[in-house]
C-alpha cells in the first residue's frame, strides 16, 4: 500500500508491504532526496502506524 503527504517544498511517500517495515521516500521537485526504513517490532505495529499516522491513501500496486 502507498500513502503520501504533500508539503510546500517536498513530498513524503510511504510504502507498506505487510512486513514490520515502512519505507519513506522523500521527493523534492520530482527528485528522490532521501529514503528511510521505519522498523517496528511486529507487522501489526507497523500496520497500525501506517494506517493511523501516515498520510493519504493512494492505493495498492504490484
Amino acid at each position: 500500500m502507498r500513502k503520501y503527504e504533500i508539503y510546500p517544498t517536498y513530498s513524503d511517500f510511504f510504502e507498506y508491504h505487510g512486513s514490520n517495515e515502512i519505507l519513506r521516500i522523500r521527493k523534492q521537485y520530482g527528485t528522490i532526496i532521501r529514503k528511510d526504513w521505519i522498523v517496528f517490532n511486529s507487522p501489526d505495529e507497523a500496520m497500525d502506524h501506517f494506517n493511523n499516522k501516515c498520510g493519504e491513501y493512494i492505493g495498492y500496486y504490484h
